[in-house]
């Protein structure tokens, strides 16, 4: 896919998520796809499955995503992702990216990935930065607080927010930097997250 290889290339080994951020946001403008790839990436891991499924939804969701050039549909909707969640805020991209910019195969635990990587404007620790929501932070809220979420419904993620925010405010600690804790803490080894 054009454009996604270069910006690949010039990832090193490993990547945290402030090198992710930096990058996202260097690309973001000019190559809104290989911005995308590259929040992907770390959202993926070593999972062994995100390059064929990064693939697939950046073509719509074709069974056979490299015989596919990149869907112009799935392109637009992400560059008004960026437009959303910069221009109105974190609950603001959640709703549009569960709603009318969905895209195949991109549910909210990797699209509040990309909406992170979107905000942060390369400062991945941003008051703008819009905080990650996956299966391992809604554990650790189950777990460990009264907080109870539903993922894939905008009031859900707009408490959440709020929630991360007023637990932040006493410590001076973004919305994003309580999310990043609440990750290292269900790790259990204390150290920088690095997906």
């Amino acid at each position: 896919m054009p454009g996604v290889l270069d910006a690949m290339d010039a990832l090193p080994d490993r990547v945290d998520r402030a090198h992710v951020a930096t990058t996202v946001d260097g690309l973001i403008d000019s190559d809104v796809a290989a911005a995308f790839v590259v929040a992907m990436i770390w959202g993926h891991g070593k999972s062994g499955y995100g390059p064929f499924r990064t693939a697939r939804i950046l073509t719509g969701g074709r069974r056979r995503p490299l015989e596919h050039e990149l869907s112009t549909d799935v392109v637009d909707k992400l560059r008004a992702s960026v437009d959303h969640v910069r221009g109105d805020g974190p609950v603001e991209g959640y709703r549009y990216m569960a709603n009318e910019g969905a895209l195949w195969g991109l549910g909210p635990a990797f699209f509040t990935k990309w909406l992170c990587f979107a905000s942060a404007r390369g400062d991945h620790e941003s008051d703008t930065a819009a905080p990650i929501l996956d299966a391992i932070v809604i554990r650790w809220l189950h777990r460990n607080s009264d907080v109870r979420l539903r993922t894939g419904r905008t009031v859900d993620y707009e408490w959440y927010v709020d929630t991360l925010r007023a637990w932040g405010s006493a410590a001076g600690l973004s919305a994003v930097q309580v999310e990043e804790r609440i990750f290292r803490l269900n790790r259990a080894d204390g150290a920088v997250a690095v997906n």
